[in-house]
């Protein structure tokens, strides 16, 4: 594999609390990236990562199922975990492959044990990482809420990049701090405002001449924050706070930009500088996981 193509990846680890909606986030990427054309239900039993008999009758995942998206020229690889403890060996062996994960939220319950133990695992081993608040369509969901939780667990470095528009039945989608939209409903035009200087504020705390910049001037343009927030998501200064609904697939074309842009490649991950890739060289695999 050349470097470009290595350059071209995303593998990155699903993780949650058991019932957070990772395995209809799967569905919902996939669709997303045309791998497939009708959105798969966990309770219907005909989800892709949920096939084998046992994950159907309990409706739940019990092993790491490998997600394939091909996105923006780009191949993102999603593993979707199991939330269960019982299954924690998954989540493991999961973890050794990847440069990335995900931590999915559920909105209406907020940060469980199992997100706790997801980002405990992250930390030990210095992933890159971000947050999805799912089910933001669901009743008692509540999007201030879950990143006011977060933040309390995690620290002030988790910063939304989204904005939601509307909640549980009135849920609509999310505003993309990074690329304001022409138009933002008056109503949320403040909250927008306060949640963009947020963001700006912290990439540039987390670089000594983004901040100079920012003091000097009052304001990063798009092409600063960019680059300023993919240096602090890779060195974990920032973790990035997303939002949506999978099921309604809201906020899910966000998430894989945000993955594509902001998540390390295997050129760019934790363990970059043992292996070098060599299209001439001699095959390195790591088996992380193997099936009958």
């Amino acid at each position: 594999m050349s470097d470009t193509q290595v350059d071209k990846l995303r593998n990155v680890a699903l993780l949650s609390h058991s019932g957070s909606g990772k395995t209809s986030l799967c569905e919902a990427l996939l669709f997303n990236a045309k791998v497939v054309t009708r959105l798969g239900k966990v309770e219907d039993g005909n989800t892709v990562s949920d096939y084998e008999p046992e994950e159907v009758k309990r409706a739940s995942s019990i092993q790491t199922s490998v997600i394939p998206c091909p996105w923006k020229e780009h191949k993102l690889n999603f593993l979707d975990t199991p939330g269960y403890d019982d299954f924690i060996g998954e989540v493991i062996c999961a973890l050794r492959v990847v440069e990335g994960a995900v931590i999915v939220v559920a909105a209406p319950s907020g940060v469980e044990v199992g997100a706790e133990r997801s980002w405990a695992m992250c930390e030990e081993r210095s992933l890159p990482r971000l947050f999805f608040i799912n089910k933001m369509d669901r009743e008692n969901a509540d999007f201030q809420r879950c990143v006011a939780d977060i933040q309390s667990r995690f620290g002030r470095r988790c910063v939304p990049l989204h904005i939601t528009v509307g909640s549980q039945q009135d849920f609509k989608g999310v505003i993309d701090l990074l690329s304001l939209p022409d138009s933002i409903p008056s109503e949320l035009a403040e909250e927008v405002k306060t949640a963009r200087e947020r963001l700006v504020e912290g990439v540039a705390e987390s670089d000594d001449e983004l901040e100079t910049q920012y003091l000097e001037e009052g304001d990063l343009n798009d092409e600063q924050l960019s680059q300023g927030l993919k240096r602090a998501v890779l060195s974990g200064r920032i973790v990035p706070i997303l939002a949506g609904s999978a099921t309604m697939n809201l906020g899910v074309q966000e998430l894989l930009d945000v993955v594509h842009g902001y998540l390390p490649s295997p050129a760019e991950g934790k363990d970059a500088d043992e292996i070098v890739p060599d299209a001439e060289g001699p095959l390195a695999a790591q088996v992380f996981k193997t099936t009958a």
